[in-house]
């Protein structure tokens, strides 16, 4: 990640990750609790998706207290487009420091709106894509997003696509400047522990109900 963001000439610093495995007993207990009984999510948040939130309230701190209007935050295992440094200085000519950027150019859910920034097309949906692999945050929306999603009731992207909860707008590239490493492997970098099978099952059958709750959530709070 670092050698691809040399190449661009963006300046940057690396923010270290935490790992929810390396947390104590008590610590990762009590954030897990905050998932067991949720309405917010379908099941109980794992150690990783733990730091992982944890990792993101240390970003929104730093984005918060930078003197920049807006700061980019990249997860460390995508691999940035051709048009990523082109991309990043028109869209920095126009900062606002209200709302998010997604870079990926993944799609949302109903498109409600579009804007043209000196040739870079943006959509905002009405319920946001999930996943977080990069973004330009605003100063003020990074700070809404501590203020008001220090919970662990959910993923933290999942957390995001919760429009009532913040009310920060969330604008996606309609054509992406990075995506994720795995995209040309066909798999995930992120692995994880052999599950039975029921738990399996009954977690995948939950996935899609709590997408569609968030969905029509979202639709009913505008």
């Amino acid at each position: 990640m670092s050698e691809q963001l040399s190449k661009t000439e963006v300046p940057f610093e690396r923010i270290v990750a935490v790992d929810g495995s390396q947390l104590e007993v008590e610590a990762l207990q009590y954030y897990q609790r905050q998932s067991k009984r949720s309405w917010s999510h379908y099941t109980t948040l794992s150690a990783g998706e733990i730091g992982c939130a944890l990792s993101w309230h240390s970003a929104w701190q730093i984005i918060s207290e930078h003197r920049s209007k807006a700061c980019i935050v990249l997860e460390d295992d995508i691999k940035i487009q051709g048009n990523f440094k082109s991309t990043i200085n028109t869209l920095f000519k126009n900062l606002d420091e209200n709302i998010v950027i997604d870079l990926s150019g993944k799609k949302g859910v109903i498109e409600k709106a579009r804007k043209n920034i000196d040739g870079i097309t943006l959509i905002r949906y009405q319920t946001p894509p999930l996943g977080n692999l990069g973004a330009i945050y605003g100063k003020l929306a990074a700070q809404v997003f501590l203020n008001k999603m220090q919970n662990f009731k959910a993923p933290v992207d999942t957390l995001q696509q919760m429009l009532w909860q913040h009310n920060v707008q969330t604008w996606s590239l309609e054509i992406g400047c990075l995506s994720h490493q795995d995209c040309d492997v066909g798999g995930s970098t992120i692995t994880t522990q052999k599950k039975k099978i029921l738990p399996k099952v009954k977690k995948e059958l939950g996935r899609p109900l709590w997408r569609a709750w968030i969905i029509i959530k979202n639709l009913l709070s505008n």
